[in-house]
């Protein structure tokens, strides 16, 4: 899918009509207005310490290199965006390596580090998946989480259609805790992306900026609640006319009254290999009475539901958690305040629930009353991704707003109760840049991709983590 055909299919001839006449007020004949772009959400994130992730076609890279290096020694994380912006679901996965491994190429050339893939229009399937990880990526930001922060019952049709076809197109599925959570897929980090994002509020709807910040607040409100990670995706183009709201979203994230730690996609991808370091162990002391024990990471904290704790000066958490900020504490509870599962549970499910922080054993279903929860489930969480995904949102719900004692490791570093990453997509620097991507598709026409795919057997195999 190219340009054209994709602005016509999620917006309509009229709207990709205002779209045209905004490329030239968003963009120049030159690089300054994506510069100072740039700086206007570089400048936005540099009080709370923190910077934003931007995600780069090689083609737009090859085109301006120095700028992207540039943004890079100013703290910007540079992540890959494809080749050029074409739709990677149209693509089977021997011509998605071929361009991946290509863009990489380029990249090393460029001298730009990067970790991390976002695909064009979030369009991945399973065989972007498996082609990020033959590659060597840490990370991937698209799934796209959809928040019911909009009611279509209230927008003239023709818009409440327009939004509809996006969030078909972006396969966006519903927040939970789980769902607002990174996770990690056979080695690959999978980092949510929430939605509705700046081009659905500004370009599609058409909102002020004011309303929009608020849409974002509330977004992060939500966040907050569940202790998840919002990512928001902020296409540089719109730094300015964005800036009074991506500013009301960053007071709204620091004016929580527990943290929330706002950075880099590769920041929490890096922590996230830390808190996989990180054990939970569980061990009795005495009848009701439990030892809970953290090793590893010195940044991760103990999260307590519903028991007694003595050997540490607790935080008060959200929905009557605690937080312990060090690593051991002693816990009253009746039962082992943690998972068991049955023999007969896949592994898979297993690997599930110790990623979310829980201390998880196994244990045959006469032994169910000893534990704060039993699971027993032979069948998995389901055969389908769907099935999978939402087996496992349940799953996490229910355990966390149980009322059985728990022990779990905090999802995030140095207390802090949420995350923020602002991310986004540079498709474009230039005038030239926006019509260029409606013909650079066709350098993947059949015979260029089978010639692509036979020169990509060597990058393939060295993999991209071993470059940098």
């Amino acid at each position: 899918m190219n340009l054209v055909a994709y602005s016509m299919k999620t917006k309509g001839g009229a709207a990709f009509g205002r779209r045209l006449w905004t490329v030239f007020t968003r963009f120049g004949l030159t690089e300054g207005r994506t510069r100072r772009s740039f700086q206007e959400i570089i400048e936005a994130l540099r009080p709370y310490g923190s910077a934003p992730t931007f995600f780069v076609p090689a083609a737009v890279l090859e085109r301006s290199p120095s700028l992207i290096r540039r943004a890079q020694r100013m703290g910007v994380e540079i992540g890959v965006h494809g080749y050029v912006h074409n739709d990677y679901r149209a693509l089977p996965k021997r011509e998605q390596v071929a361009q991946i491994s290509e863009a990489a190429a380029l990249f090393r050339r460029q001298q730009v580090s990067f970790e991390g893939f976002r695909n064009p229009y979030l369009g991945w399937n399973e065989d972007s998946l498996a082609a990020f990880r033959e590659l060597g990526f840490v990370y991937d930001s698209n799934e796209a989480v959809i928040h019911d922060v909009i009611d279509p019952a209230t927008l003239p049709p023709a818009l409440a259609d327009s939004l509809r076809r996006s969030l078909d197109l972006f396969q966006a599925i519903p927040y939970t805790e789980y769902n607002l959570r990174p996770h990690t897929e056979d080695g690959l980090l999978r980092i949510p992306t929430s939605i509705p994002d700046d081009e659905m509020l500004f370009d599609r709807l058409r909102l002020p900026t004011g309303q929009v910040g608020e849409i974002w607040s509330e977004i992060m409100r939500r966040v907050y609640a569940a202790g998840g990670v919002y990512v928001l995706n902020l296409h540089p183009e719109r730094g300015a006319l964005a800036r009074e709201a991506l500013d009301r979203l960053l007071a709204t994230a620091s004016g929580q009254s527990l943290p929330v730690w706002m950075a880099r996609l590769g920041d929490i991808a890096v922590w996230w290999r830390e808190r996989a370091a990180t054990t939970i162990e569980v061990a009795p002391v005495d009848t009701g009475r439990w030892k809970v024990t953290l090793t590893g990471s010195q940044r991760a904290s103990l999260i307590v539901r519903n028991g007694a704790v003595s050997g540490a000066d607790m935080i008060g958490w959200p929905d009557g958690d605690q937080l312990a900020p060090g690593q051991r504490c002693e816990m009253n509870a009746a039962v082992f305040p943690g998972v068991a599962i049955s023999p007969r549970t896949p592994a898979s499910v297993e690997e599930i629930l110790s990623e979310q922080g829980y201390p998880v054993v196994r244990a045959v279903a006469g032994e169910a009353a000893g534990y704060a929860v039993y699971v027993d489930r032979p069948e998995g969480l389901g055969r389908t991704r769907r099935e999978r995904q939402e087996a496992a949102s349940a799953l996490v719900h229910d355990i966390e707003r149980g009322a059985a004692p728990l022990a779990r490791i905090s999802l995030w570093p140095d207390g802090k109760r949420a995350a923020l990453s602002i991310t986004g997509d540079v498709d474009s620097v230039t005038i030239q840049d926006f019509f260029l991507r409606i013909l650079e598709v066709r350098r993947y026409t059949p015979a260029r991709q089978e010639q692509v795919a036979a020169q990509a057997g060597a990058a393939s195999r060295q993999g991209v983590s071993e470059a940098w």
